[in-house]
Order: structure tokens, then C-alpha cells, then sequence
């Protein structure tokens, strides 16, 4: 019979110690599970006839007040029976609560239970080999279970249900077991019997886990006919292609038909997590493996333009870099993020917003007269305009935090008039633009003018990565020794001679695939900033001088690291070279 239509009742007690004949029964509490879904609850707090003790209220919180009026074990018990009936028998270590529940029968009168009993501990000792404790606390964390009541009766059995879920999923798929009498049969087999898996499953465990590198890089689940039916990218290949395989009945669904489909597994070693990300992406878009359900399209990232070649510099945003004169900003998450900016913009720093055919009439609008706008068209530019688009520069960049500070006040004075809806929009507005300028902070440069090195500990041991980044784009990764011999030090500034060449023309306009690799770059770069060392490049400064200045930035941090070994990591540095 499929264990999919059985009737389990998972059940756990409260006692007020460990010996079934001396101690007594505090609590009991049981839920009935069919194919993966609870129909039915039952949960009663017993009388013992005797005081609980302080080391049983400690764990358990239940108290001897709690209990003094409530109905005794020979009230409870037949209850009991009924809910159970003749359903499988379920509890974590089911030997304690089968005996406690048995010695309280006998002593009321009854026959002991009959049920065919299952121990979700026996499955765990059998199914996780690789979880050092197989006890309730230890699977409740193994497979984040949010549980409340944790130590009462039925928080323990809801819990316990769930674990019972996670551990048929397991059981169907490495030991191909789907009915009641096989599972009964697995929970007493010996250790040596249980490590089964499927062939294809066998296979890569042993040939191709084994030669996974401790290093960055993509790797590749393909399906019996060699087509990729998966792309990830990894920090360490060896650990992120391992976790599929250890304990695959616990996978989430999704993943377990992933890894029923998958026959082998290749990869590409790289040298940076950055390399990774961005293959990851561009690999997915190209293939579209049928088992990634993110990355498969590219989407509309726009850009903040601050166009410097009018008169009057004017602000908006776009799908796209163009050939042009303009500094952008970004790439932000989206159209909304861009509007947002855009009105943060026009309430602080009032730059027009008229197209250039109604500035060249040189007639106030509705914005000057609403105060958004300082009227240029009228007076031309004045060091005031000019110092707006200074500080809408300086914003862009991450640098002023004086806009924080105008909508906290805007925020607290909406709300000191009561305006509630007013108050939360500020205070949205608040939280979007605190977070874009933390990741701006990072970059802190137009896109097209970000040129930077940066550090990061290689994969290798003893080596340093140096990234170097121009116009915003990563442009290779070099790997150098730590002691930074000559000779190292000639390959370094020869490379960094053709990514920082001062005459190198601005690329071409930046179009989908190119502002995908922009996204994920900024996006690594802010989320590694407290480990990583970034140092900007301008023109004028020598492949020479920058490699000396990446020598001495590594050394100091290698002897900062060796004097205080359990230190955290120093923040990300951006000082120019």
C-alpha cells in the first residue's frame, strides 16, 4: 500500500521524568497527516496526581497549578484511542512515548496499543548520516522549521509531522521505497544496508565530486541526451556542487526533480566570484536551461543622465548609455526607482525639467512658480544653478546625505500634522533612497568614469586578485603572487598599461547584455565592500604608479591580517591612485 495514502498520527508526550513506570504522563499531543497535509489536531494537559517538577516547568513550562485541575490519564487515554484509532503510530524516538503510553494503559485497565509504529529518529540515523545529531532541536534547525510551543506536546508533534514529510521525500528518492510496508521495513534495516542511492546519483558522487576545485566558476547539470538542464555559478565549486548531492532527499521539490533528470555534472574554474556571476548570467540567457527560472531574459535597467551639454544641465532618465557627453548613474532596479529619484531631484535641487524648446522661449512655467524649478530660462545660469547640479552630481554619487536628513524632517513634519499617508510616503521615500546611495557610495563615480582596481584574496593560496574595472565593466582578472616579485610586478604593469591606457576610447553605447554585466557588478562590489580594497584610477596616473600603489595597498593589508588574525576584514577603500 502507498505510503501517500496512509493515515500517519504523530504524536508526543510530556512527562514528569524519564522512567515509564515510576513517572507519569504530563501532556499529550498528536496531529493526523495525510499524503503531506494535517487534518486533524489533539492535545490535552493531564493531571499526574503529583507535584511537576522544577527541572520538567524549566523545560517545559507547564506548571503544577497548570495541571491540578485537569482531568486524569484514565480520562484522557480513551480520547486518546479514539483520535489514534488504528492509524500508524508516529513520534520522534518512539520507543520513549510508545512506553509511557503503554504502562499508562496498563494501569488503567487497557490492552497495550497495537498500531504499527514509525520513529522519524530511526529514518533520521538511516536517511542523514551526515548531520552529527539526528535528535528533534537538531532536525527543527536542519530543515528550517518554524515551530512555536517548541517543548510542549503538540508544537513538538506539528514539528515532528513536518520532519516525517521531509524524511518520505527522502526515502521515495534514494531508496526508490513508496509503500507502508517497505518504510516500516527501512526503519529497522542496518547502517550498512541504507547507503543506497541511484545509479546516475552514485556515479557522480564518486567520479565527479571528487575532482571539483576549491575555486569560483560555473558549473553545468546535464540531462542523459548531454543537453544543460542547469547553470549555477559558485564561490567554491567543490562545497556548492557538493551541497546538491548530501542528503538530496531533503531538497526542497524543485531541486529533487532537478537532480532525478541530472546524469553529469562540468564546470569552469575562474579566478574571481565576479567572472562567476557574470558568465552565470550571460551562460543562462544563451541557453536557457529549463531548471533556472531566474536571469533567463534580460530586463530594463535605466539609468539617471545628468546631460551637461545645454546651458542648463537637465536630469532624467534612460533605457540606455549612449555616445554622448552625459554622466549616468545606476543601472536602478527598475522605472519606479527612477521616478523616485527623479522627484527626490526636483523637490531638493530644483533643476528645470522643460524641454529645450520651451527653455529657449524664456518663460517662467508652473515649476518656478511652485518653486521646483530656479527659472533659468529667464536669467540664465547662475552659480546657484550651477552649484545644483554640483550637488545633484555629489547625491548621484552616494556623497551627500543631506537629502536623508531634508525627508526625515519632511517625514516627522507630515506626521506632527497628522498627514499619516503623507508620512509613509516620505518615509518609503526615505528607505529606497538610503539604500541606493549606500550602493552608490561603492561606485561614487559616473558609470563611464568608474575606473578602479580592485583587491580581493585570490583563490589560490599566497595570491592576490587584482580586477580591473574600466568604464564601469570588468576587463580581466589578474592573479598575483603575494610577495609581488619583479617579475610579477613587470606582467602587472603591462596589463594594467591596455585596461588603463588614457587614449582608450569610451565604448560603445551600453545596451542590454552590457547593462546586465554593470548591474551585477555594482551589485557584488556593494555586496563584498567590506572585504574587498578598491583603488580608483585617473587619467595621468602610471601603470608603473598604480601597480606600486596596488603592492603597498596588499602588503599593509597582509600585515594588518598577520597582526590581527581575528580581526574582521577592513572596509573597502576607494582612495584614487
Amino acid at each position: 500500500m502507498s505510503f501517500s495514502a496512509v493515515p500517519f498520527v504523530i504524536v508526543d508526550t510530556e512527562t514528569t521524568g524519564t522512567k515509564a513506570g515510576r513517572d507519569r504522563l504530563l501532556e499529550i499531543g498528536a496531529v493526523r497527516m495525510v499524503n503531506g497535509t494535517i487534518e486533524d489536531r489533539f492535545s490535552a494537559l493531564i493531571n499526574p496526581e503529583r507535584s511537576v517538577p522544577a527541572r520538567i516547568t524549566k523545560l517545559t513550562g507547564i506548571t503544577t497549578g497548570m495541571v491540578f485541575d485537569r482531568p486524569t490519564v484514565d480520562e484522557v487515554l480513551p480520547a486518546f484511542l479514539e483520535f489514534l484509532g488504528t492509524d500508524v503510530f508516529v513520534a520522534h524516538n518512539v520507543s520513549f512515548d510508545k512506553r509511557f503510553l503503554n504502562a499508562a494503559l496498563k494501569r488503567t485497565g487497557h490492552e497495550p496499543m497495537a498500531n504499527d509504529t514509525l520513529c522519524t529518529l530511526r529514518l533520521a540515523r538511516r536517511l542523514l548520516t551526515g548531520l552529527r545529531s539526528k535528535g528533534l532541536s537538531a532536525l527543527i534547525d536542519f530543515y528550517g522549521i518554524q515551530i512555536e510551543a517548541r517543548h510542549r506536546a503538540r508544537g513538538d508533534a506539528e514539528a515532528t509531522a513536518v520532519v516525517l514529510q521531509r524524511l518520505l521525500r527522502h526515502v521515495t528518492f534514494e531508496h526508490e521505497i513508496d509503500t507502508l510496508e517497505g518504510l516500516l521495513t527501512f526503519q529497522h534495516r542496518t547502517y550498512a544496508t541504507t547507503d543506497a542511492q541511484p545509479e546516475h546519483i552514485r556515479e557522480i558522487r564518486t567520479e565527479v565530486l571528487p575532482d571539483l576545485p576549491a575555486r569560483p566558476g560555473v558549473y553545468f547539470m546535464k540531462d542523459r541526451r548531454g543537453g544543460t538542464i542547469y547553470i549555477g555559478k559558485a564561490k567554491r565549486l567543490s562545497d556548492r556542487v557538493r551541497s546538491y548531492f548530501r542528503g538530496t532527499g531533503a531538497q526542497p521539490p524543485r531541486t529533487q526533480k532537478l537532480l532525478k533528470a541530472v546524469r553529469s555534472v562540468t564546470w569552469e574554474a575562474m579566478d574571481s566570484e565576479l567572472e562567476a556571476l557574470l558568465a552565470e548570467s550571460r551562460l543562462i540567457k544563451q541557453h536557457k536551461p529549463r531548471f533556472n527560472r531566474a536571469q533567463r531574459r534580460y530586463r530594463n535597467r535605466p539609468f539617471i543622465k545628468l546631460d551637461l551639454s545645454h546651458e542648463a544641465p537637465t536630469v532624467s532618465y534612460v533605457p540606455y548609455i549612449d555616445e554622448d557627453e552625459a554622466e549616468y548613474y545606476g543601472p536602478l532596479a527598475g522605472r519606479k526607482q527612477a521616478e523616485l529619484v527623479l522627484e527626490v531631484i526636483s523637490r531638493v535641487y530644483s533643476l528645470r525639467e522643460c524641454e529645450e524648446p520651451q527653455y529657449r522661449k524664456g518663460e517662467r512655467c508652473l515649476y518656478a512658480d511652485l518653486d521646483r524649478c530656479t527659472a533659468p530660462c529667464v536669467d540664465g545660469p547662475t552659480e546657484a544653478y550651477t552649484a545644483a547640479v554640483d550637488g545633484v552630481r555629489a547625491f548621484l554619487k552616494g556623497q551627500d546625505r543631506d537629502v536623508l536628513t531634508m525627508l526625515e524632517a519632511k517625514m516627522h513634519e507630515a506626521a506632527d500634522a497628522l498627514a499619516f499617508e503623507e508620512a509613509s510616503r516620505y518615509r518609503d521615500m526615505l528607505q529606497r533612497v538610503e539604500r541606493m546611495l549606500r550602493r552608490q557610495e561603492v561606485v561614487a563615480a559616473p558609470i563611464l568614469k568608474h575606473h578602479a582596481v580592485v583587491l580581493e584574496p585570490g583563490a589560490a593560496p599566497d595570491t592576490w586578485n587584482v580586477l580591473c574595472i574600466r568604464f564601469g565593466q570588468l576587463e580581466e582578472v589578474l592573479v598575483v603572487p603575494a610577495a609581488f616579485p619583479p617579475e610579477a610586478m613587470a606582467r602587472l604593469e603591462a596589463r594594467l598599461a591596455v585596461h588603463f591606457d588614457p587614449d582608450a576610447e569610451q565604448p560603445a553605447p551600453y545596451r542590454k547584455p552590457e547593462v546586465d554585466a554593470l548591474r551585477l557588478t555594482a551589485q557584488w562590489l556593494h555586496g563584498n565592500r567590506d572585504t574587498l580594497q578598491q583603488i580608483r584610477w585617473r587619467p595621468g596616473v602610471s601603470s608603473e604608479a598604480l601597480a606600486q600603489q596596488i603592492r603597498t595597498r596588499a602588503l599593509k593589508s597582509a600585515a594588518n591580517e598577520a597582526a590581527h588574525p581575528m580581526d574582521a576584514s577592513a572596509p573597502a577603500s576607494s582612495e584614487a591612485a
